[in-house]
């Protein structure tokens, strides 16, 4: 089952990296982005939304690392919250952009994360999202940081 899983999230990973590609040869890279993110918004506020509602960003993404270990994407998830916010720091081995980018042979780019991270923020208006390592970008794993305002 695991491995029908895995095979899938980079069918459909490939897939929209293929379609982000083809669109924005077709229409620029801008109007790609917001071709993409249609629905995504509201996905993603779907998905993410049982996870961080009334629980610590930590806690949530740690609810949501084995159905991505399941996927086939090693991922930790640390809370690295301060006074007044509530932060998770999430750093992947394993990076859908290159992943995606090796099953059709081109370079990396960062666009499948850039389309995530924006589908958070329309999604959750208060969430703040800063990509500090990209494995696209030639790091050796990607960390991601997340940070809203404390919930009280």
């Amino acid at each position: 089952m695991t491995d029908d899983k895995r095979a899938q999230a980079r069918e459909m990973l490939a897939a929209r990296l293929a379609r982000f590609r083809e669109l924005r040869e077709q229409h620029g890279e801008e109007k790609a982005r917001e071709i993409l993110l249609e629905g995504y918004a509201e996905r993603q506020a779907a998905r993410m939304g049982p996870l961080i509602t009334g629980r610590s960003l930590a806690e949530g993404f740690g609810l949501a690392l084995p159905k991505f270990e399941a996927m086939g994407f090693l991922e930790e998830a640390i809370d690295v919250s301060a006074d007044g916010e509530d932060a998770v720091m999430e750093a992947c081995r394993t990076c859908m952009c290159v992943d995606a980018a090796e099953d059709l042979g081109v370079e990396p780019e960062p666009v499948l994360c850039d389309l995530d991270f924006e589908a958070t923020r329309r999604a959750f208006p208060q969430m703040r999202i800063e990509a500090l390592r990209r494995r696209a970008e030639g790091h050796r794993l990607c960390v991601f940081r997340y940070a809203r305002p404390a919930q009280p």
